[in-house]
């Protein structure tokens, strides 16, 4: 039974659906996106935008999977994005990759892997590839964990913060990228935009990080870039959580 379902699973990946239109949003991530099922944050967005929003983001997924069946599988970010028409990709990604080294020796090297100081590494690579297709490319960053709460990501939340600093002067310099940090509209003092681990968004929270992102989509396809990496005053930050 196992193997059937993991060729299930394969033969899924692998089936060709039709072509959206035009307008069309993918997302593409690890659990932060993927969490809620129907009530996450890509239906956020898409009920929002008034918009089709195709769904491959996958919990647990990393930005580069080194399996090729994990690849395959969907478990790998820059995987997921398969080409296609576009209009915009949303995303989240790397918490995976930095989890077990966050506080370790190799924490600088994988987190610069993923995004150094001169704005290179894997998260780039995959934003320009998206680009050269004609989509438009909205980054979301991790939030802090709940106050008096540390979840499973607790450690990594200096790493975190260093990859949104990062990606704020990414988005700043690519035309057409956005970044929106999801910490602007997850306040760590309410524990009911958490998930009961404390690390993914509840439905709540979702809808929150969905409908904003949103917003700024729009804002941004009129021509303001100024919202893109707008602190917010009412959201206290401390770190990030993935």
């Amino acid at each position: 039974m196992r193997i059937l379902s993991i060729l299930s699973l394969i033969l899924s990946a692998c089936a060709t659906a039709a072509p959206p239109p035009g307008d069309a949003v993918l997302a593409i991530g690890d659990s932060v996106m993927a969490w809620n099922g129907d009530h996450g944050i890509p239906e956020a967005v898409e009920s929002t935008l008034g918009r089709p929003v195709v769904d491959r983001s996958q919990s647990l997924a990393r930005l580069t999977n080194a399996s090729g069946l994990a690849g395959v599988l969907g478990f790998d970010i820059t995987r997921q994005f398969r080409g296609g028409d576009w209009d915009w990709v949303i995303l989240t990604g790397g918490g995976n990759d930095l989890r077990d080294t966050c506080l370790t020796p190799a924490e600088d090297d994988v987190l610069s892997g993923l995004i150094d100081a001169e704005l290179t590494g894997d998260v780039p690579r995959l934003i320009g590839h998206i680009r050269t297709t004609g989509a438009k490319v909205a980054f979301v960053g991790y939030y802090d964990g709940v106050e008096g709460q540390p979840g499973a990501f607790a450690p990594c939340q200096g790493a975190f913060d260093t990859i949104n600093a990062r990606m704020t002067r990414l988005a700043a310099e690519r035309p057409g990228v956005l970044f929106f940090d999801a910490g602007e509209v997850i306040d760590p003092r309410d524990a009911g935009l958490y998930d009961g681990d404390f690390v993914h968004p509840s439905p709540r929270g979702a809808a929150l990080i969905g409908r904003e992102l949103a917003r700024r989509m729009l804002t941004f396809e009129e021509g303001g870039r100024s919202e893109t990496s707008r602190p917010s005053a009412s959201v206290a930050r401390r770190g990030a959580t993935g």
